[in-house]
């Protein structure tokens, strides 16, 4: 049995706190989910995710309003974790000087609490984002940044990795804090996927870093790691080849650019751009002589761009290779 807790401050009052948890509207914070029931006792709640889908069932077991609130819940977004018992969690909201505390604490199977031991903090982190004014200055763009630096990811770098994926690559989307571009180099299918932690990412990552078994870049800027791109042989990036579905043997010599991320505040400053032209030299010294790369048709987020922007792609030269899905692959030869 696992249990813990985690909590977060905000700068706001208990009860804005508490109109967040129970809203009946889109739960940004919270993986983009949308509650679809009554938040009262012994009444359900679906949770529904962008296509619809019921990817959580909660039951209500106590509202006590503006103050806690606790839910039974199952969790439905892959078999392994639907096949496990219910779990229990408790929110609870406590006025704090100006603002609040909100607390959130859990018991549950190993399989489940797992994940929401990796995700808790995320979750808070997220609150706090969306209903703090302190925390949205935090991540505010800059007017102006220094000059940037763009480094190799080698083994005496894998500390950089680290600092930049713990603290600043997505301190204004923490639902992806987790990822720690693992996404990329994912072997497993998707119920083996669902089950990961940060913490089996960051560590599985940081092994191939060491063992120079990745290839990516960072940008640096007062020396501060401020922006990541992953790129490197098509076929070495069983992510990417996995995600859209890509045949080896169609791919040989051929390179990718997978991933960029850059920190909220360096955005909109060609941080992207430079990481992009240094993919590009890198992989043409191997040989490479034609790269792809898988941006979204149509942007609606600067998250939904962690594959690069289509119009930065175009206008380094890149054309429309073909569409998959929501996905417009382009391709440069070199």
């Amino acid at each position: 049995m696992s249990r813990g807790s985690r909590e977060v401050h905000l700068e706001a009052a208990p009860e804005v706190a508490w109109n967040a948890l129970v809203s009946p509207e889109r739960h940004e914070w919270y993986f983009q989910l949308r509650p679809d029931g009554r938040f009262e006792p012994n009444q359900t709640v679906r949770w529904l995710d962008a296509r619809g889908d019921v990817v959580e069932e909660s039951e209500i077991v106590e509202v006590a309003a503006p103050r806690r609130l606790t839910m039974r819940t199952r969790f439905l977004f892959a078999a392994t974790f639907a096949e496990q018992p219910s779990h229990t969690t408790s929110w609870v909201v406590v006025r704090d000087g100006g603002g609040c505390r909100v607390r959130l604490s859990w018991e549950a199977g190993e399989v489940a609490g797992g994940l929401i031991a990796s995700e808790a903090q995320n979750i808070l982190d997220g609150l706090r984002l969306e209903h703090d004014a302190a925390a949205q200055a935090e991540v505010a763009r800059l007017p102006r940044i220094g000059q940037v630096e763009v480094r190799d990811v080698t083994p005496d770098r894998l500390g950089d990795y680290q600092e930049f994926f713990d603290h600043h690559a997505f301190r204004d989307y923490p639902a992806w804090r987790s990822c720690y571009c693992m996404e990329t180099h994912r072997t497993q299918g998707d119920e083996e996927w669902a089950v990961r932690t940060a913490a089996d990412n960051r560590r599985d990552m940081s092994e191939m870093i060491a063992r120079r078994d990745a290839t990516a870049l960072l940008a640096f800027v007062d020396g501060k790691p401020v922006g990541w791109c992953n790129y490197g042989e098509t076929t070495k990036l069983t992510g990417v080849m996995h995600r859209f579905a890509l045949q080896a043997e169609e791919h040989v010599g051929v390179g990718s650019v997978a991933c960029f991320v850059i920190s909220a505040p360096y955005r909109r400053h060609g941080v992207a751009r430079r990481l992009l032209d240094a993919a590009l030299d890198r992989l043409q010294e191997r040989g490479v002589k034609v790269v792809e790369a898988y941006p979204v048709k149509e942007n609606d987020s600067p998250h939904s761009n962690y594959r690069g922007p289509l119009s930065m792609y175009l206008a380094a030269g890149f054309v429309p290779h073909r569409e998959s899905g929501p996905f417009q692959i382009v391709r440069k030869t070199l």
